[in-house]
C-alpha cells in the first residue's frame, strides 16, 4: 500500500538518528471525530466489559487518591470496527513500511483513555529483554485522540537510545528503568493535535506524568513488526500477554480472571 505522503531522506535520517518521528496533519478533523465519537460509543456500550478482572482491561491509580481508574482496552480492534480500520489505514502502513523497508504485520493495539488524575508510566522500553522471541522491528504509532499537553501527561521519548537495551543485562526481568538511565536533555515532549501521528522505535526510552487536566487524554496506540521478523504473531501474541497478565493478577489476589 502507498502512503499518500511519503517520508523525506531528512525524515529518514531523523528516524536514524533519535528513533522516533512526529509527522503532523496525518488525518483529516472528520476522521478523528469519527475516531472521537467511537471512543465515547465505547465507554457507553462496553461498560460491561469494564472489569479488574477482564483482561482486556487495565487500570491505573489515582494520583491523589491512589484509586484504581479505568483507562486501557488492550486489544481493542475486535471490539471497534473504526479502530480495526485505522490499524490497516494505507497512510498509517505506507509509514511504516517505509521505516521498516517491507510489509509490516500488525503486533498488537490498545486504546489508551487517561481519565483525569490517572498516574503516567515510569521510563521503559517497549521491547522487554526477558521476552524470547519478541520482534525486535516493533515500532508504535500513536494517534492523539485528544490534544496530547504537559498538563494532561503527553508521551515523553528520549532520542538515540533505539540501538539495544537500557535494561540490565544482570537483571532480566526488570522493565520500568531509573529515570538517571537517561539524559534529561534528550527528551521531546510529543504535544500532539488530533490529526498528528508520531511513531517511535520499540527501543526508544519513553514516559509519561499524570494527567492533572480535568478531561480525557485518549490516543491510540498500535504497533508492528516488519514480515520478515516473524510475520503475523498478534494472535499468539495476545495468548502470551494474557497468560502473562492472569498470573501477574492472580498473585494479587484476583479472583476469576477472564478475557471477554
Amino acid at each position: 500500500m502507498t502512503a499518500d505522503r511519503q517520508l523525506s531522506e531528512d525524515q529518514m535520517r531523523k528516524w536514524r538518528a533519535d528513533g522516533f518521528l512526529v509527522l503532523r496533519d496525518v488525518f483529516c478533523s472528520e476522521e478523528m471525530q469519527t475516531l472521537l465519537a467511537e471512543t465515547e460509543r465505547l465507554l457507553a456500550e462496553c461498560r460491561d466489559l469494564i472489569d479488574p478482572s477482564n483482561l482486556r482491561c487495565r487500570f491505573m491509580a489515582h494520583v491523589a487518591t491512589g484509586e484504581k481508574v479505568f483507562e486501557v482496552f488492550d486489544p481493542v480492534n475486535d471490539i471497534s470496527p473504526v479502530c480495526a480500520r485505522f490499524t490497516s489505514d494505507p497512510r498509517l502502513l505506507g509509514l511504516v513500511e517505509a521505516i521498516l523497508g517491507e510489509p509490516a504485520c500488525l503486533f498488537k493495539e490498545k486504546l489508551i483513555f487517561k481519565p483525569p488524575g490517572a498516574m503516567g508510566y515510569s521510563l521503559h522500553q517497549d521491547i522487554p529483554r526477558y521476552w524470547k522471541g519478541f520482534p525486535r522491528t516493533f515500532l508504535t504509532v500513536l494517534v492523539p485522540i485528544d490534544s496530547a499537553t504537559e498538563e494532561n501527561g503527553c508521551t515523553e521519548v528520549f532520542s538515540g537510545y533505539h540501538h539495544d537495551f537500557l535494561q540490565p543485562a544482570g537483571w532480566p526481568d526488570q522493565y520500568m528503568l531509573p529515570e538517571d538511565t537517561v539524559d534529561p536533555a534528550r527528551r521531546l515532549k510529543l504535544l500532539l493535535e488530533p490529526g498528528d501521528v508520531a511513531i517511535f522505535h520499540g527501543m526508544t526510552p519513553h514516559r509519561s506524568d499524570p494527567n492533572r487536566s480535568a478531561g480525557l487524554r485518549r490516543a491510540f496506540y498500535m504497533s508492528y513488526n516488519s514480515r520478515s521478523d516473524g510475520g503475523d504473531q498478534r494472535a499468539e501474541h495476545y495468548r502470551e500477554f494474557q497468560e502473562r497478565m492472569r498470573t501477574h493478577l492472580t498473585s494479587q489476589s484476583h479472583d476469576n480472571v477472564y478475557f471477554r
